[in-house]
């Protein structure tokens, strides 16, 4: 998608790539200004704005969002297996996800169908969650775009990548593209075959896919619960929110007492060879995160929704490079706008000690938190964990997780 005059001249008040107080590059871009310099006031306006954001991240990062009007689906179901093949004029293009159901005998199936967790890879806790009544569709990324900058795979067969702006699509939007095509099969006859709701359904994935499973929720609105996990930079990791250098303190999550960040993944890894091809060329562009149009929580904000949840995944130990902190900064940051659109139950984070992955202690806690908000279910976890981590214990704490909205308009002051 083309971006926009107006788009083009969005980029002013950004930053200046100064260090303070965790910040690359000086304050974080307001949410609530309009491209024409206009202010949110109300939740309608935000409506607007949403749509504003999507033509941002689709021209400045992430390439064109496909939302199916043209095409058909179609599907074949083998055994634990099922083939979707999507149709678009003369071509069509095919690729293989794995299903796991509940065993009826041993869960209380929801008389809509079995809730359902779409994985952008396996070992998600998917043996846990059928366990728990879950279904499980895991998808096989590499045939549906190649993880590399040769644009190869069913997406690409259908919308080869060229060289406008319109014909770009990098690999995370087109893995997003795949996990929606999921709920297309399951709404075209899939789902009454195998007593799966499509309705209440969960898009998860870990790193790269963790990325490309927050793309996929900010997208496809159709998913309930978006769980991106560890999803670093280019995913919930805010550009411009550094932890290098600093000491945690994570003893009351049972590690160590000080634990010294390194290194957090740079915009220049995300635009090397091995990682550009996530993206589209434009993002390969920018020198400087200061110059970039957007920040993540407004990644994050496109859940906020009725109806509508996002559950964030982080690890403490061992994932300086994913950058925690900055991805705790992304919820706090979301939160904010999740609680001006009276959304602040909406979202959700967990901060687990190490693992790069959807944890055990996830998965509980997520299958608490849906079965609560979608079900009604009392949950057994206290949920109010949810709203806070470890980085707010005093030895953690930066003081910018109090102030990163004090340059933000408060929507409402001027009526």
């Amino acid at each position: 998608m083309a971006e926009s005059e107006e788009e083009k001249k969005q980029r002013d008040d950004r930053g200046n790539d100064s260090a303070a107080g965790g910040l690359t590059a000086g304050c974080l871009p307001d949410p609530y200004r309009f491209l024409d310099g206009s202010y949110v006031e109300t939740p309608e306006d935000w409506r607007r704005r949403t749509e504003e954001l999507r033509r941002l991240y689709q021209a400045s990062m992430y390439g064109v969002w496909r939302d199916g009007t043209e095409e058909k689906a179609e599907y074949q179901l083998e055994g634990g297996s099922v083939r979707i093949t999507i149709v678009r004029g003369e071509r069509s293009a095919s690729f293989t996800a794995s299903v796991l159901v509940p065993d009826a005998a041993l869960c209380e199936r929801p008389a809509g169908g079995w809730p359902v967790i779409v994985g952008m890879h396996g070992h998600i806790q998917e043996q846990l969650a059928a366990e728990n009544g879950y279904a499980s569709v895991i998808l096989d990324t590499h045939e549906i775009a190649s993880d590399d900058n040769k644009h190869i795979g069913a997406f690409y067969e259908l919308y080869p990548y060229g060289r406008e702006p319109e014909e770009q699509t990098g690999v995370l939007m087109a893995w997003a593209w795949g996990a929606s095509k999921v709920l297309d099969v399951l709404e075209a006859g899939l789902g009454k075959e195998l007593c799966i709701s499509a309705e209440d359904s969960i898009v998860t994935g870990v790193s790269r896919w963790g990325k490309a499973a927050a793309v996929c929720g900010a997208f496809d609105t159709r998913f309930k619960l978006t769980a991106p996990s560890c999803s670093g930079a280019g995913g919930l990791a805010l550009y411009r929110y550094t932890s290098e250098g600093r000491t945690y303190d994570f003893s009351t999550k049972g590690g160590p007492e000080a634990y010294t960040y390194g290194q957090n993944e740079p915009l220049g890894s995300l635009q090397a060879e091995g990682e550009q091809g996530w993206f589209n060329d434009r993002f390969l562009s920018f020198s400087n995160v200061g110059e970039l149009p957007v920040e993540q929580y407004m990644l994050a904000a496109l859940c906020g929704e009725k109806g509508r949840y996002l559950f964030i995944i982080a690890s403490c130990i061992h994932e300086d490079w994913v950058n925690a902190p900055s991805m705790y900064l992304c919820y706090k940051a979301a939160r904010s706008v999740y609680s001006f659109l009276g959304l602040s139950e909406h979202i959700a984070v967990n901060i687990h000690k190490e693992g790069h992955a959807v944890i055990e202690e996830d998965m509980r806690y997520l299958m608490d938190y849906f079965n609560f908000h979608v079900y009604g279910k009392e949950p057994g976890l206290a949920l109010s964990a949810l709203t806070s981590s470890v980085f707010e214990e005093e030895a953690n704490y930066d003081p910018l997780f109090g102030h990163f909205s004090e340059d933000w308009h408060r929507p409402g002051d001027d009526l």
